[in-house]
């Protein structure tokens, strides 16, 4: 098997520039999670993670939604693939953590399990006419993908608590807001938005992305002082980077730099 090959839940597009774009493609049931997008997700964190190639990772879904969440009805019910002693949901923390900038082109209607997997990406770029549902109360089904971890930190605690508990369509005024998406824009500019920021991203420093991405991370679970060593840590791996030096040789020379993630 080469290269990013074999996906049959998820249709995988890798660009020339590093930006790796994947599509949930299961449009007849709004892209619910089955067992084949499942091990397929799985796979493609790992891949991207480990590719040295990879700038920059972007997920969408196909047709009106981003995805509804489980699919109670589908004949394969694998559940997300893990190791000997991990949690049900340790998968999310592949994306959480993902050294690589990642971005979720929310297409449309992000329900239960889908709304969890949007909050895992570092940015949110969403369609006006999206539906951002916490279903998890009304089906007695406790939240998951992660959102009980990442939804107070994006909105606060009191807030995400009302949420969930109403399970509630969440207007998209309010979640722009609060802080738990980062743009709205038409139907039509949703993947065009987020790939012109990957572009962006991806003609960056992306291994001080990375770094970046780390201390912002840890930080959040940290006092000062740890931030304060995290800090000191990158800035001294930045600046024996060859990144570092180029951005340098570009600001003297009065040139837009090329960096290549080294």
């Amino acid at each position: 098997m080469t290269r990013y090959d074999g996906y049959t839940g998820v249709e995988v597009e890798v660009h020339d520039d590093g930006i790796v774009v994947c599509t949930l493609n299961r449009p007849e049931r709004l892209n619910a999670f089955d067992g084949q997008m499942r091990q397929d997700i799985h796979r493609l964190l790992y891949e991207v993670s480990s590719d040295d190639e990879a700038r920059v990772f972007v997920m969408t879904g196909a047709g009106r939604a981003f995805c509804s969440g489980a699919d109670l009805t589908a004949k394969d019910r694998r559940g997300w693939p893990i190791r000997a002693h991990e949690p049900m949901f340790g998968w999310c923390t592949d994306l959480l953590e993902m050294p690589k900038p990642t971005i979720c082109a929310l297409n449309g209607l992000a329900a239960g399990g889908g709304l969890g997997l949007s909050l895992l990406f570092d940015i949110r770029i969403c369609s006006s006419t999206a539906k951002l549902l916490p279903i998890w109360m009304k089906r007695a089904i406790h939240p998951d993908d992660l959102i009980t971890w990442t939804l107070p930190r994006l909105v606060g605690y009191s807030r995400a608590l009302e949420w969930l508990y109403e399970a509630e369509e969440i207007p998209l005024t309010a979640a722009l807001e609060a802080g738990m998406i980062n743009h709205v824009v038409e139907p039509s500019e949703v993947l065009p938005r987020s790939l012109e920021l990957a572009r962006r991203f991806a003609a960056g420093p992306t291994s001080h992305y990375a770094m970046t991405k780390q201390a912002v991370f840890k930080g959040m679970q940290s006092d000062s002082f740890g931030a304060a060593v995290l800090e000191s840590w990158g800035q001294s791996k930045a600046l024996a980077s060859d990144d570092f030096k180029e951005g340098l040789l570009a600001f003297k020379e009065k040139r837009e730099p090329k960096f290549t993630g080294r």
